[in-house]
């Protein structure tokens, strides 16, 4: 039933924020006054939490709406992000929501498909261009919100995020409005309280004081904003009632609730939206239907093995110290690759030499050539898999196709034709035309997102369009798009200006990570894996090899990527 009570008249900034989210000058522009005001906040903030054994949640709110919490709480957590931090964005306002418009994500799925339908945490969390900072939306609006927000399951999933994240900032609803904020009180480290000057009013802030006191929060301390300066881009504006259009249907739940015999064998993340809810058992409740999250550099060998061998039917692979190929044409007499059971082992050996321990096989699909259905695919590794093993040959092959862009793959991917990579649900290998950029191509990638598919673009470097226009590749990685180059075109076997072209993707960071795209033994089609690393560190630095090594092995366990700031053309 909409609310009573009377919506305030927002101001220009309030709309703003309300269509195109928070203006982030800490990312914007970090050498702006406001952005170092922030950094003092930080610092601030961080000086006050000295009390507490470890300052892991922050919740932002406020008295009354339109005080600026969420352009406080989402600036914060990008200067905590830059200071080295990785830190989770969590919009836990489900009825004025802002973080999904300011990094410009689909919202059908977040924290409330988590509570409510129970999706994997991992699995709705988003990277952002910036180092080190992850978001998770709100999801749709749902019939109780304070009670989901109350529930023993809210307090795992922030169990699990205090896992995986060094510091979990949660952008709340204000105190006097809706309870929402209040049942968060008693789970989070510290609160910090945000008053607008001039605006906000004394007898709000007496009783929001109040409040925080009854529910024994750590008050970290109170921001005050200029209403002045909010009008110039820096504030937020809430206008609060039950009216939005994002409306959670409650009777999914027992409609999408998979069988046994339809739940995934591996149940990996996704950076935008679900793959499919899981069951909820209360066998399978918690860590261990979340863990495969986790990849701090700091994870020893052993816990890697360890939760590959629970929930990974593949063979484990160690991501810190092993060279993964995502994009090869090895398995045998499938398309255009390897046209023998030999050559296919024989290149098998040379990946081995180049130190490439795993290898997705991508053979063409959907292709004016080539149909080769998921199904079919992974009867082919399975069977060169145990050619390799017979051969003595130390090499995992997992599936994959190299999905060419028509019109119908999004429906071909619903009919579970398509495979994505390794089989994680996450990332989707997409070749373009040759000489083209069809006009549904930021269509099919939006679609691919929004079914919690991320899309990793293949040798963008050798589409002749690209290479003519690529300021176009600003707008797919708007999009959300990956980028894969092959190593070939590195070290210039496709020529000088592809080569030249691709080191500018390289330097600018529109590049994801590098794949040999393996064919056969023709000179630009064989391994150059180990030389093009090379080159990378020596022409660029050595940072980028490591970033580009390790997002290999995240995209094969389904594993969200470092992002990282793209220098648009």
């Amino acid at each position: 039933m909409p609310s009573k009570r009377k919506i305030q008249k927002l101001s220009a900034a309030d709309l703003r924020s309300s269509r195109y989210g928070i203006p982030l000058v800490t990312a914007d522009d970090p050498q702006n006054v406001v952005a170092e005001q922030y950094r003092v906040l930080r610092a601030n903030i961080d000086f006050a939490a000295a009390s507490i054994d470890k300052l892991q949640t922050v919740l932002f709110t406020s008295s009354e709406m339109s005080d600026g919490k969420s352009t406080v709480a989402q600036n914060l957590a990008v200067t905590w992000a830059q200071a080295g931090k990785r830190v989770l964005l969590v919009d836990a306002d489900f009825r004025r929501p802002t973080l999904h418009r300011t990094f410009e994500v689909p919202n059908d799925h977040g924290l409330t498909t988590v509570l409510a339908l129970n999706d994997q945490p991992a699995s709705v969390i988003n990277t952002t261009n910036v180092p080190n900072l992850y978001i998770m939306t709100s999801g749709p609006m749902p019939p109780n919100p304070s009670e989901l927000l109350a529930s023993d399951r809210m307090l795992k999933v922030l169990d699990w995020m205090k896992q995986e994240f060094d510091l979990i900032v949660l952008d709340s609803t204000p105190l006097l409005l809706v309870p929402d904020a209040q049942s968060l009180i008693p789970r989070t480290d510290g609160v910090i309280l945000v008053a607008m000057l001039r605006k906000t009013r004394k007898k709000s802030m007496a009783s929001a004081a109040r409040i925080l006191k009854l529910a024994k929060a750590h008050v970290l301390g109170v921001v005050t904003r200029s209403q002045l300066r909010a009008d110039k881009g820096y504030g937020y504006g809430y206008g609060y009632g039950y009216t939005s259009t994002n409306l959670m249907n409650t009777d999914q739940a027992e409609k999408e609730k998979p069988t046994k015999a339809n739940v995934p064998a591996k149940e990996t993340p996704t950076s935008a939206v679900a793959i499919k809810p899981m069951v909820a058992s209360a066998a399978a409740s918690s860590q261990a239907a979340w863990s495969n999250f986790g990849y701090t550099a700091a994870a020893s060998d052993g816990d890697d093995e360890q939760v590959a061998e629970k929930e990974d039917p593949a063979p484990a692979v160690n991501k810190k110290a092993t060279l993964v190929d995502i994009h090869s044409h090895i398995l045998p007499g499938l398309d255009d690759g390897a046209n023998s059971l030999n050559a296919s082992l024989e290149l098998a050996r040379e990946a081995v030499s180049n130190g490439v321990k795993a290898i997705v096989a991508t053979p063409h699909t959907m292709s004016a050539k080539y149909t080769n259905e998921a199904a079919n695919v992974m009867k082919a590794v399975d069977a060169f898999q145990a050619e390799l093993k017979k051969a003595a040959i130390d090499l995992t092959i997992l599936p994959g196709q190299e999905v060419h862009l028509t019109g119908d793959l999004v429906s071909a991917l619903d009919q579970g034709k398509l495979l994505t990579l390794a089989d994680s649900k996450k990332y989707l290998l997409l070749e373009l035309p040759d000489r083209d950029l069809p006009l549904f191509t930021h269509n099919v990638i939006f679609q691919l997102k929004s079914r919690g598919i991320m899309t990793i673009i293949a040798h963008p470097e050798r589409n002749s369009y690209l290479l003519e226009h690529p300021e176009e590749l600003n707008k797919l990685a708007e999009r959300g798009a990956l980028f894969q180059l092959t190593s070939a075109s590195i070290n210039g076997a496709f020529g000088k200006r592809i080569a030249d072209f691709s080191i500018e993707l390289l330097r600018r960071g529109f590049v994801t990570t590098i794949a040999s795209d393996v064919h056969d033994f023709a000179d630009n089609r064989r391994y150059h894996l180990a030389e093009a690393y090379e080159l990378i560190g020596h022409l660029l630095n050595q940072q980028l090899v490591t970033a580009l090594k390790m997002n290999a092995a995240r995209i094969i366990t389904g594993e969200p990527v470092d992002s990282t700031t793209i220098e648009e053309f």
